[in-house]
């Protein structure tokens, strides 16, 4: 093979492409600049809650909105704060009660007792988010933990203790939780089962403890 005065030969092998992996941009790895991305994207949606689809979040809802939660429709009326409910419900010592009133229709065949999971009250000075309230009760005749008979509305209000030197908060957050209907894997009879909440609301609280 012939050389030419430049002692390169008049067929050179081709010059070797580097891998993408090692090719470079503004001098770094494309490699580095792909983590890179992929950090500050997941850094973005973190503080956005997350890659959870717009869809999954739970519906936001002001008093007075129909929610359907499965086994019940509720509406959230009103939260109000009070010295006592005697001979229902007393608070402790220099406590208040506070209390969630809503509108349940049972959507089943079958009438129940209000669930005590339903309503949970977040942020709340002295009650525990996970904390069930000290019953139910319907404002048609006051009874403790009445039957809701299918399809038929009832005003009903679930009740908490508010400690002593607690000061009243002027709006509550809460929740409302979903039930999904299916069979039981144990012994394999239908049974509603807790899903994911149904909707959360802030909702003003009125002051009837003075």
């Amino acid at each position: 093979m012939q050389e030419t005065g430049t002692g390169r030969s008049e067929q050179e092998e081709p010059e070797e492409l580097p891998e993408l992996k090692d090719l470079k941009v503004r001098g770094r790895t494309l490699r580095t600049w792909v983590i890179g991305a992929v950090v500050l994207l997941l850094a973005v949606s973190a503080v956005f809650g997350g890659l959870k689809k717009a869809g999954d979040e739970t519906p936001q809802v002001a008093a007075g909105d129909a929610i359907d939660a499965g086994r019940f429709d509720v509406t959230v009326q009103r939260v109000v704060a009070v010295k006592d409910l005697k001979p229902l419900f007393t608070p402790d010592q220099g406590g208040a009660l506070i209390a969630v009133v809503t509108k349940l229709k049972v959507t089943d065949a079958t009438g129940t007792t209000p669930p005590l999971d339903l309503i949970r009250l977040v942020g709340v000075p002295g009650v525990d988010e996970t904390a069930r309230p000290l019953g139910t009760t319907n404002l048609r005749d006051q009874t403790m933990n009445p039957v809701l008979t299918p399809d038929a509305a009832e005003d009903v209000a679930y009740v908490w203790k508010l400690p002593k030197a607690t000061d009243l908060p002027t709006e509550v957050h809460l929740t409302v939780q979903g039930y999904s209907f299916g069979e039981s894997i144990l012994d394999h009879h239908d049974k509603w089962s807790q899903d994911k909440l149904a909707a959360e609301s802030t909702v003003p609280v009125k002051d009837n403890v003075k």
